[in-house]
């Protein structure tokens, strides 16, 4: 029933941001779009294909761990999303290709107009057929008065290796703006050769009951989830192995005494699934890259490397 839902609604979406619609007429608002195809050529993933419309685009791939697996940033000029701004990202990897997606800074929904146009991010990622996938963007901030929309779509195989994170950010609390209206839906979907395998739904109203109850946020202004699949050597193990470690990291435990970060680590079967909560961002991002140093040589195969563009 969940599929089903989702499918009607990813219809609908395809519809509102399809070339020839017209969803926010007299409206100043972008339709972007961005896609990739990689393929691999004498052990090397080059980027075959980069089309893009409007504001949405990549620098050239960099290689700073070889030939076989570049990092890829993908660059928003604008920097946000305002009233109509629609957002598509289609990426996908050809047979045996590898490639780390990243975007250089956090990606932002501001307040919509009067009106209560819609902005919309859909993402697409098919690595089916692909060695490795790894899309490690930095945070979304949602502004008070927003009413966003973001669908992450993983197409996968069951021979499929992959890490995705996502982190969400409900307002500005350090600049005591929190997200007392607006709204904001996330959909996070996998298929697994052509069957769904996850389904994950977040909405969430200014102000409304979802903020402060257990089932919710509880009281929290940030969240993010960690996807890794799949694990094929026994699961359970490596999933307490990554438990432990998390747990034993004196980094991530100082911050969860001193920046409330509250996190759990569970599993679907061989997928991975780590999902945290917090009232900042950063205790989230940490978190997220220890988890991603600890899976990343289990799944893919290396050790982490983090994108230079981090440190910047």
């Amino acid at each position: 029933m969940l599929a089903e839902q989702f499918t009607d609604k990813n219809k609908h979406a395809e519809q509102e941001l399809s070339p020839g619609s017209s969803a926010v007429t007299g409206a100043r608002n972008w339709r972007a779009s961005l896609t990739l195809n990689l393929t691999k050529e004498s052990n090397r993933t080059i980027l075959k294909q980069a089309a893009h419309q409007g504001p949405l685009r990549v620098q050239r791939p960099f290689y700073p761990e070889g030939a076989q697996r570049p990092h890829i940033y993908i660059l928003h000029p604008p920097g946000g999303l305002v009233c109509g701004d629609e957002i598509e990202i289609d990426a996908k990897l050809e047979h045996g290709a590898e490639a780390l997606l990243t975007t250089p800074s956090a990606g932002k929904i501001y307040r919509t107009d009067a009106a209560g146009h819609r902005q919309c991010q859909t993402v697409r990622l098919n690595c089916a057929d692909a060695q490795s996938l790894e899309w490690l963007p930095q945070e979304n901030i949602i502004y008070d008065g927003a009413e966003g929309a973001q669908t992450l779509l993983l197409e996968t195989s069951a021979a499929s290796r992959f890490i995705a994170w996502e982190i969400t950010a409900l307002g500005r609390p350090a600049a005591d703006a929190p997200f007392a209206s607006g709204a904001f839906t996330q959909t996070t979907r996998i298929l697994r050769d052509s069957a769904p395998c996850f389904f994950e739904r977040v909405a969430l109203r200014g102000e409304g009951p979802g903020f402060q109850e257990p089932w919710g946020l509880q009281g929290q202004q940030v969240y993010g989830s960690l996807l890794a699949g799949y694990v094929q050597d026994s699961p359970q193990k490596r999933l307490q192995q990554c438990r432990e470690a998390l747990q034993a990291n004196t980094a991530i435990a100082a911050l969860g005494d001193s920046k409330d970060l509250r996190w759990t680590l569970t599993r679907k079967d061989d997928l991975i699934i780590l999902r945290a909560l917090c009232q900042q961002s950063e205790p989230i991002k940490r978190l997220f890259m220890a988890a991603w140093s600890l899976l990343r040589p289990a799944l893919i195969g290396v050790e982490s490397h983090p994108p230079r563009i981090w440190a910047t």
